[in-house]
Protein backbone atom coordinates (compact mmCIF):
# COMPACT_ATOMS: atom_id res chain seq x y z
CA UNK A 1 0.00 0.00 0.00
CA UNK A 2 3.10 2.73 0.78
CA UNK A 3 4.87 1.52 -2.16
CA UNK A 4 1.06 2.38 -4.58
CA UNK A 5 1.06 5.47 -2.74
CA UNK A 6 4.26 6.33 -3.38
CA UNK A 7 3.86 5.33 -7.39
CA UNK A 8 0.43 7.48 -6.98
CA UNK A 9 2.28 10.36 -5.42
CA UNK A 10 5.36 10.29 -8.06
CA UNK A 11 3.03 10.14 -10.98
CA UNK A 12 0.88 13.49 -9.93
CA UNK A 13 4.27 15.50 -8.99
CA UNK A 14 5.33 14.44 -12.66
CA UNK A 15 1.79 15.07 -14.22
CA UNK A 16 1.72 18.79 -12.43
CA UNK A 17 4.83 19.60 -13.56
CA UNK A 18 4.17 18.82 -17.12
CA UNK A 19 1.31 21.05 -16.26
CA UNK A 20 2.82 23.54 -14.82
CA UNK A 21 6.37 23.74 -15.92
CA UNK A 22 7.29 26.71 -18.33
CA UNK A 23 9.47 24.09 -20.30
CA UNK A 24 7.11 21.83 -21.19
CA UNK A 25 4.70 25.12 -22.28
CA UNK A 26 4.00 24.58 -26.40
CA UNK A 27 6.93 27.11 -28.22
CA UNK A 28 6.32 25.78 -31.65
CA UNK A 29 4.52 23.68 -34.33
CA UNK A 30 5.95 21.41 -36.72
CA UNK A 31 4.34 20.75 -40.41
CA UNK A 32 4.70 17.54 -42.68
CA UNK A 33 3.25 16.75 -45.75
CA UNK A 34 2.74 20.34 -46.34
CA UNK A 35 2.61 22.05 -49.97
CA UNK A 36 0.02 23.78 -51.07
CA UNK A 37 -1.96 24.47 -47.66
CA UNK A 38 -0.92 27.71 -45.83
CA UNK A 39 1.11 27.38 -42.96
CA UNK A 40 -0.26 30.12 -41.20
CA UNK A 41 -3.74 28.67 -41.18
CA UNK A 42 -2.60 25.62 -39.93
CA UNK A 43 -0.23 27.29 -37.10
CA UNK A 44 -3.41 29.89 -36.05
CA UNK A 45 -5.00 26.93 -35.23
CA UNK A 46 -2.77 26.90 -31.91
CA UNK A 47 -2.45 30.49 -30.83
CA UNK A 48 -4.62 29.81 -27.99
CA UNK A 49 -2.52 26.93 -27.11
CA UNK A 50 0.78 29.17 -27.11
CA UNK A 51 2.29 29.32 -23.15
CA UNK A 52 0.41 26.29 -22.61
CA UNK A 53 0.94 23.18 -21.35
CA UNK A 54 1.36 20.32 -24.48
CA UNK A 55 -1.22 17.91 -22.21
CA UNK A 56 -3.80 20.80 -22.23
CA UNK A 57 -3.86 20.74 -26.26
CA UNK A 58 -6.85 18.82 -27.31
CA UNK A 59 -5.63 16.71 -30.28
CA UNK A 60 -8.35 15.46 -31.80
CA UNK A 61 -10.25 19.22 -32.00
CA UNK A 62 -7.27 20.64 -32.99
CA UNK A 63 -7.06 17.57 -35.75
CA UNK A 64 -10.88 18.54 -36.70
CA UNK A 65 -10.21 22.88 -37.23
CA UNK A 66 -7.21 22.05 -39.64
CA UNK A 67 -9.46 19.30 -41.72
CA UNK A 68 -11.03 22.63 -42.82
CA UNK A 69 -8.27 24.41 -43.98
CA UNK A 70 -8.06 24.33 -47.47
CA UNK A 71 -6.29 21.76 -49.34
CA UNK A 72 -5.86 19.87 -46.22
CA UNK A 73 -7.81 16.30 -46.84
CA UNK A 74 -6.28 14.68 -43.40
CA UNK A 75 -4.06 15.66 -40.45
CA UNK A 76 -2.73 14.21 -37.20
CA UNK A 77 -1.58 16.32 -34.68
CA UNK A 78 0.95 14.60 -31.81
CA UNK A 79 2.81 16.04 -29.15
CA UNK A 80 6.70 16.14 -29.04
CA UNK A 81 8.05 16.56 -25.72
CA UNK A 82 9.27 18.86 -24.68
CA UNK A 83 7.30 21.82 -26.25
CA UNK A 84 6.20 21.11 -29.87
CA UNK A 85 3.15 19.63 -31.64
CA UNK A 86 3.89 18.25 -35.02
CA UNK A 87 1.04 17.77 -37.90
CA UNK A 88 1.27 15.38 -40.51
CA UNK A 89 -0.81 16.50 -43.41
CA UNK A 90 -2.06 14.65 -46.40
CA UNK A 91 -3.20 17.11 -48.91
CA UNK A 92 -6.35 17.06 -50.91
CA UNK A 93 -5.06 16.33 -55.37
CA UNK A 94 -6.88 18.60 -57.51
CA UNK A 95 -8.21 16.95 -60.77
CA UNK A 96 -10.09 20.04 -62.71
CA UNK A 97 -10.61 24.05 -62.29
CA UNK A 98 -14.08 24.96 -61.76
CA UNK A 99 -15.48 28.41 -62.17
CA UNK A 100 -16.40 29.90 -58.47
CA UNK A 101 -17.71 33.58 -57.54
CA UNK A 102 -14.18 35.00 -57.17
CA UNK A 103 -12.64 33.57 -60.05
CA UNK A 104 -11.04 30.64 -61.35
CA UNK A 105 -10.25 27.61 -58.73
CA UNK A 106 -9.44 23.91 -58.53
CA UNK A 107 -11.39 20.78 -57.37
CA UNK A 108 -10.64 17.46 -56.16
CA UNK A 109 -12.83 14.05 -56.56
CA UNK A 110 -14.39 14.41 -53.53
CA UNK A 111 -16.02 17.86 -54.44
CA UNK A 112 -13.75 19.62 -52.13
CA UNK A 113 -13.00 23.55 -54.12
CA UNK A 114 -9.60 24.99 -53.08
CA UNK A 115 -7.78 27.92 -53.41
CA UNK A 116 -5.59 28.06 -56.74
CA UNK A 117 -1.84 28.94 -55.04
CA UNK A 118 0.55 31.17 -56.15
CA UNK A 119 3.52 30.57 -58.18
CA UNK A 120 2.05 26.58 -58.96
CA UNK A 121 1.05 25.51 -62.55
CA UNK A 122 -1.71 22.93 -63.10
CA UNK A 123 -3.00 21.33 -66.64
CA UNK A 124 -6.64 20.29 -66.40
CA UNK A 125 -10.06 20.62 -68.11
CA UNK A 126 -12.57 23.15 -66.61
CA UNK A 127 -15.91 21.65 -64.57
CA UNK A 128 -19.34 23.62 -65.25
CA UNK A 129 -22.39 22.43 -63.72
CA UNK A 130 -20.77 22.91 -60.04
CA UNK A 131 -21.10 25.33 -57.61
CA UNK A 132 -19.70 26.16 -54.33
CA UNK A 133 -22.75 26.81 -52.70
CA UNK A 134 -24.03 23.30 -53.49
CA UNK A 135 -24.12 20.33 -50.92
CA UNK A 136 -21.03 18.62 -50.83
CA UNK A 137 -23.00 15.37 -51.65
CA UNK A 138 -24.17 17.07 -54.60
CA UNK A 139 -21.18 17.85 -55.84
CA UNK A 140 -19.13 14.81 -54.45
CA UNK A 141 -22.05 12.84 -56.96
CA UNK A 142 -21.18 15.38 -60.07
CA UNK A 143 -17.29 14.86 -59.21
CA UNK A 144 -17.56 10.41 -59.11
CA UNK A 145 -19.14 11.47 -62.86
CA UNK A 146 -16.09 13.01 -64.02
CA UNK A 147 -13.79 10.43 -62.29
CA UNK A 148 -15.38 7.65 -63.83
CA UNK A 149 -15.51 9.52 -67.40
CA UNK A 150 -12.13 10.48 -67.22
CA UNK A 151 -10.56 6.60 -65.97
CA UNK A 152 -12.61 5.09 -68.60
CA UNK A 153 -10.67 7.55 -71.09
CA UNK A 154 -6.85 6.27 -69.56
CA UNK A 155 -7.73 3.09 -70.55
CA UNK A 156 -7.43 4.04 -74.42
CA UNK A 157 -3.98 3.75 -76.17
CA UNK A 158 -3.34 7.33 -75.37
CA UNK A 159 -4.47 10.07 -73.24
CA UNK A 160 -7.38 10.96 -74.51
CA UNK A 161 -8.61 13.51 -71.39
CA UNK A 162 -5.70 15.70 -72.65
CA UNK A 163 -8.25 16.18 -75.42
CA UNK A 164 -10.95 17.49 -73.37
CA UNK A 165 -10.89 20.94 -72.48
CA UNK A 166 -14.30 21.84 -70.59
CA UNK A 167 -16.76 19.21 -68.83
CA UNK A 168 -20.40 19.90 -68.05
CA UNK A 169 -21.50 18.40 -64.83
CA UNK A 170 -25.07 20.21 -64.50
CA UNK A 171 -26.75 16.73 -65.55
CA UNK A 172 -25.23 14.41 -63.53
CA UNK A 173 -26.66 11.54 -65.98
CA UNK A 174 -24.78 13.36 -68.30
CA UNK A 175 -21.26 14.37 -68.82
CA UNK A 176 -21.03 16.74 -71.70
CA UNK A 177 -17.76 17.45 -72.83
CA UNK A 178 -15.84 19.60 -75.03
CA UNK A 179 -13.19 18.47 -77.76
CA UNK A 180 -11.53 20.64 -79.88
CA UNK A 181 -9.76 20.19 -83.47
CA UNK A 182 -8.79 22.16 -86.26
CA UNK A 183 -12.21 22.92 -87.16
CA UNK A 184 -13.08 24.13 -83.73
CA UNK A 185 -14.84 23.07 -80.68
CA UNK A 186 -17.80 19.96 -80.88
CA UNK A 187 -19.93 18.96 -77.45
CA UNK A 188 -20.56 15.84 -76.61
CA UNK A 189 -23.09 14.27 -74.69
CA UNK A 190 -21.87 11.39 -73.36
CA UNK A 191 -24.13 9.91 -70.82
CA UNK A 192 -22.77 8.04 -67.66
CA UNK A 193 -21.05 5.09 -69.17
CA UNK A 194 -19.07 3.79 -71.51
CA UNK A 195 -17.68 6.93 -72.00
CA UNK A 196 -14.86 5.44 -73.94
CA UNK A 197 -16.52 3.48 -76.61
CA UNK A 198 -18.58 6.15 -77.38
CA UNK A 199 -15.67 9.05 -77.68
CA UNK A 200 -13.91 6.28 -80.01
CA UNK A 201 -17.08 5.85 -82.23
CA UNK A 202 -17.18 9.90 -82.20
CA UNK A 203 -13.44 10.18 -83.49
CA UNK A 204 -14.03 7.28 -86.21
CA UNK A 205 -16.67 9.05 -87.47
CA UNK A 206 -16.55 13.09 -87.40
CA UNK A 207 -14.95 12.93 -90.50
CA UNK A 208 -17.68 11.99 -92.68
CA UNK A 209 -20.04 13.74 -90.34
CA UNK A 210 -18.33 16.53 -91.44
CA UNK A 211 -18.69 15.98 -95.14
CA UNK A 212 -22.20 15.93 -94.47
CA UNK A 213 -22.73 18.50 -92.76
CA UNK A 214 -21.37 21.79 -92.51
CA UNK A 215 -21.23 23.01 -89.63
CA UNK A 216 -20.85 20.27 -86.43
CA UNK A 217 -21.86 22.08 -83.19
CA UNK A 218 -22.90 18.97 -80.98
CA UNK A 219 -23.05 15.27 -81.07
CA UNK A 220 -25.41 13.17 -78.74
CA UNK A 221 -23.73 9.95 -78.42
CA UNK A 222 -26.55 8.06 -75.51
CA UNK A 223 -28.14 6.11 -78.26
CA UNK A 224 -26.51 2.79 -79.48
CA UNK A 225 -25.89 1.81 -83.01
Amino acid sequence: IVALGGLGGAVWGGRQILLNHPRFFLSSVELHGRQYAAASAVEDRFVSDRGRSLLRVPLDERRRAIEEVSWVRSAAVTRVFPDRIAVAIEERTPVAFVWTPDGIALIDPEGAILELPPQASFTFPVVRGVTADEPTEKRRAKMELFMAMRNDFDRGEERLRDAISEVDLSDPQDAQVVVADSAGAVLLHLGNADFLPRYLLYASQIGQWKQKFANVQSVDLRFEG
